[in-house]
């Protein structure tokens, strides 16, 4: 299985993601650090199954159905090593089971202003 975690997971954590039949890389290691969205899902879309992400607006932004590949959102109280490197466990176990075209979400659940 091959994973792409994207920029703004820190590089210093894909080593984490990786586990036996697991391929994890980071954009900036495979040339696409600095693409837009849209173009970074439709070159993964070609090239990997799995795309981690901190980017929890990334659904509300693009039509997922037209990238082949699923999405794991990677969502601590702040987007910090700290806080990151203990849901990494929960999102390499969901890899195997994550669907295509929707985000699989990971981390603290968010609530509405005010409450």
């Amino acid at each position: 299985m091959r994973i792409v975690i994207d920029e703004d997971i820190p590089r210093e954590l894909t080593s984490m993601f990786s586990s036996p039949g697991v391929d994890a890389r980071h954009v900036e290691d495979i040339g696409f650090k600095g693409m837009k969205n849209g173009d970074l899902l439709t070159a993964l879309s070609a090239t990997c199954d799995v795309f981690v992400t901190g980017d929890t607006n990334l659904e509300h932004q693009q039509n997922l159905a037209r990238y082949d590949l699923a999405i794991v959102v990677i969502r601590p109280e702040r987007l910090v090593v700290d806080q990151i490197k203990p849901l990494i466990p929960r999102a390499v176990a969901a890899f195997a089971t994550a669907p295509k075209h929707v985000v699989t979400t990971i981390g603290v659940e968010r609530r509405p202003a005010g409450q």
